[in-house]
């Protein structure tokens, strides 16, 4: 299992977290989460058993990862989850009083730096997106996802 990548990235003046990880070869998929305030907003994975066999596997797995990760940001900061977003946080989400049903045509997407979509830079805190930690966030999802692979086995 290779470690992942985390991005914040502020799309219309919120701060969303994007998160890629591998599940590794047990469960052999790249899983790539958007969160705003440790709620998963979108989730992204693809299957990387095909490659099970190759001989530089981890460096295939990270570029899987790091592409799906930056495809991800690119869609967030280009609105193409805007609707999305508004359906699981409510159409108020982004105080423009815009209901995505009335629109003729998406709002205009903020320009975001470029450097913001590479994952391996180092982004300042700004303090927390979410009441709960993130690692809590992750660990409840986690073991929720167990409890449902438990019952299902049954």
């Amino acid at each position: 299992m290779l470690s992942g990548f985390n991005t914040n990235v502020r799309h219309r003046d919120l701060l969303f977290h994007v998160q890629s990880e591998d599940s590794g070869r047990h469960h052999p998929h790249v899983i790539t989460h958007l969160y705003f305030r440790g709620t998963i907003v979108a989730s992204e994975r693809t299957s990387y058993a095909d490659h099970l066999g190759t001989q530089d596997l981890p460096t295939v797995v990270k570029d899987m990862m790091e592409t799906q990760h930056k495809a991800v940001l690119r869609r967030l900061v280009s609105g193409q989850f805007d609707a999305l977003i508004r359906e699981r946080l409510g159409p108020e989400v982004f105080g423009d009083g815009a209901d995505t049903k009335a629109q003729a045509r998406p709002a205009e997407p903020r320009r975001a730096d470029p450097s913001a979509l590479d994952p391996t830079r180092e982004v300042p805190s700004e303090g927390p997106a979410s009441e709960r930690p993130l690692d809590e966030v992750i660990l409840n999802y986690l073991v929720e996802s167990a409890r449902q692979r438990k019952r299902r086995a049954k």
